[in-house]
């Protein structure tokens, strides 16, 4: 709600000053639908591949320390019978203690995941707003609005191809997959060509 009023303020502000502007200052205002212009490059899938990756890499290192634990509980239960006082207080802190931990580890584990996020996608998103800005002064446009932000959007101010056109153009991995002139797509001998990886068994 707060974004919403911060937003209706600039665009009260943006009108009021295109109105009050010289008449031979034009203020052109464009939008962007910055979603879609992410979805049409390649880095942002690799992006989402990446973090998945991570994130899986984390489940499976908490879910097996947790089966693990979940082992000793029930082992606990089983033999706590036969135990005395002193034994049963004694495993029920350690327990304790290694519940605790795997709590700290959850926790630590989901702001890895959110530094990942940061870290993958924080120089898409510089990328995606320096091309905004690129287009717009290449076209003239005096604003550039978030799409999600308008009640009415025409056409003609949607610069969201531009934007993504430009980011395609200088997109690292378009670059990376540009072939060499004349190089052959099955190479000689069917050897593997350099730097490929081996496919996982």
């Amino acid at each position: 709600m707060k974004n919403q009023m911060r937003i209706l303020i600039a665009l009260f502000f943006i009108f009021g000053i295109g109105s009050i502007a010289n008449a031979q200052t034009a203020v052109k205002i464009g939008y962007v639908d910055s979603r879609a212009v992410s979805d049409k490059l390649p880095e942002v899938k690799q992006a989402y591949a990446q973090l998945s990756e991570f994130q899986k890499q984390k489940q499976n290192e908490l879910q097996k320390e947790e089966e693990a634990f979940q082992k000793e509980v029930e082992k606990y239960q089983q033999d706590g019978q036969g135990m005395d006082a002193a034994m049963r207080a004694s495993k029920e802190r350690e327990l304790q203690a290694k519940n605790e931990q795997l709590q700290l580890k959850a926790t630590n584990a989901q702001a890895d995941i959110q530094k990942r996020q940061q870290t993958i996608f924080d120089p898409i998103e510089k990328r995606i707003q320096e091309a905004i800005t690129a287009v717009a002064n290449e076209n003239g446009y005096t604003y550039v609005l978030a799409k999600e932000v308008l009640l009415h959007s025409p056409a003609g101010d949607d610069i969201s191809d531009l934007v993504a056109k430009k980011l395609l153009a200088s997109s690292p991995t378009s670059n990376n997959n540009q072939k060499p002139a004349g190089a052959t797509t099955t190479p000689a001998n069917n050897q593997k060509p350099a730097n490929t990886p081996a496919p996982k068994k």
